[in-house]
């Protein structure tokens, strides 16, 4: 895919601009947790275009990356090592490092906890043995394992959605990779990408982000009729994007 990328500053505002020859008519508004407006355009979207919408969401957007930007701010960077806690599915998990074969397990306190609900506190511990317990190989070893979540439940999340109308029971072309800016994807095409890092958040909002992608299948915009779409299946969608957004920080130093 043809990609040209081009920085500005536009009302004060740090924008990354991306031009890429997926979008054809819509302007698409995404973050970086560093404290960036993407914008993801058209290729013959001009320059004036792209800061008209900045300055008619100048308001909302400064708005959104103070809150970002104070969040992250709130976020150590990762050591990979152990007593720091990681995220899955929502609930927090002690990290134990030790010496040996490669492997990670996953320890619950609750054996009768449902990981696909939210819980406050720590749920157990999630262990990494390396024969070299390097952060780098820790991290290596994890990101791995969340990797191998992630498309296993993201994979039955997707399913799950079978039933809507436009599906016809089958579940359209998708993928996993790791992204800085944005929580999915959907292209023209009608190919879907999904945040790996989603593996961290609760499963209700690993729904609204699936169920948000599929709409798009049905209207390649945000108007009128996709958030009307998008309501008619979960009602709720307002509320779980706000509670997502405070998991944001977590793309920062991955």
């Amino acid at each position: 895919m043809e990609l040209l990328v081009k920085h500005l500053v536009v009302d004060d505002i740090p924008v990354e601009l991306r031009r890429n020859k997926r979008r054809k008519t819509r302007m698409g508004l995404a973050f970086d947790p560093a404290g960036t407006v993407i914008v993801d355009a058209p290729m013959d979207a001009s320059d004036s275009e792209v800061c008209a919408v900045i300055h008619e969401h100048a308001r909302w957007l400064r708005h959104r990356l103070a809150k970002i930007r104070s969040e992250a701010a709130c976020v150590a960077l990762p050591r990979h090592e152990s007593g720091e806690l990681v995220q899955y599915l929502g609930n927090a998990f002690e990290l134990l490092v030790s010496a040996g074969g490669q492997s990670v397990s996953l320890t619950h306190r609750d054996p009768q906890l449902d990981l696909f609900e939210s819980v406050q506190g720590i749920r157990g511990r999630l262990t990494i043995t390396h024969p070299e317990p390097t952060a780098e190989n820790v991290r290596g070893l994890l990101n791995g394992w969340y990797t191998r979540m992630a498309r296993e439940i993201l994979g039955e999340r997707l399913a799950y959605w079978r039933h809507l109308p436009w599906l016809d029971g089958e579940s359209p072309p998708w993928r996993i990779r790791f992204m800085r800016s944005q929580w999915g994807s959907c292209s023209a095409a009608g190919k879907i990408a999904l945040n790996t890092h989603l593996i961290k958040t609760p499963g209700r909002l690993i729904d609204y982000v699936v169920l948000h992608e599929l709409c798009h299948l049905r209207h390649h915009n945000h108007g009128r009729r996709f958030y009307g779409l998008l309501t008619k299946y979960m009602s709720d969608w307002s509320a779980r994007s706000t509670e997502l957004d405070r998991f944001l920080p977590v793309l920062l130093h991955e």
